[in-house]
């Protein structure tokens, strides 16, 4: 295949995929969840943020593009490189791509030094990980003396919406152990307190700070 026709072959994938995300947008909308709405309300929950910011897990790219809306610099990092290859694609769309790199990367292995971030998010990605311990470990790592961590998920409302319309297309969608509460207490062994508790949008929010001893 020429790189004319495999350049081409990608952006046809993209635009499908741009054609599903968009259903699927819609179809959380009649069900009262907005997705785009719930990233700002996610970023708002962390108050005054400061670059670099590191959104873990981003997925659609909802989140990264809330935070570079606020104009910050943002790494995002997901494992899947497909994902990240669709959320480069919406972040050009919404011209915020200058803001934002994409890396596929294992979030367990972040390939940064300690105290690089000034701000770190995690939304949507805890239900999805059997075992939140060793991405917490280094969000931790990475995250600046009194740096901001942000942690979503969805409400009880939001997670049966998410799993009806699996339901409708023929699948499940798996929820592992893992909460706000079992990261807040393996957060809480790291150093970190609880600054802020709050719901809305079908998202349950907590934000952290590194507890340094200088209160």
């Amino acid at each position: 295949m020429s790189a004319f026709s495999e350049n081409r072959n990608k952006q046809s994938k993209l635009l499908e995929k741009q054609k599903s995300f968009q259903s699927r947008t819609a179809q959380y909308l009649r069900l009262g969840y907005d997705r785009l709405a719930a990233s700002d309300f996610v970023i708002a929950a962390g108050g005054d943020l400061s670059s670099p910011a590191l959104d873990i897990g981003t997925g659609k790219g909802l989140t990264a593009m809330a935070l570079a809306k606020k104009g910050l610099d943002v790494i995002s990092v997901d494992i899947e490189t497909d994902e990240q290859a669709f959320a480069l694609f919406l972040a050009r769309e919404a011209g915020l791509e200058h803001r934002i790199k994409f890396i596929g990367q294992n979030a367990a292995e972040l390939p940064y030094p300690d105290n690089y971030f000034r701000c770190v998010v995690l939304s949507n990605i805890l239900h999805h990980l059997e075992n939140a311990a060793p991405v917490l470990e280094e969000a931790a790592r990475v995250l600046a003396p009194r740096g901001i961590m942000i942690i979503a998920d969805f409400s009880a409302e939001g997670f049966e919406i998410v799993a009806r319309l699996h339901r409708e297309d023929g699948h499940l969608h798996s929820v592992s152990g893992e909460t706000l509460k079992t990261a807040e207490r393996f957060l809480n062994t790291k150093g970190f307190k609880t600054t802020n508790c709050l719901s809305g949008h079908m998202q349950e929010i907590i934000v952290l700070t590194q507890n340094d001893g200088m209160e």
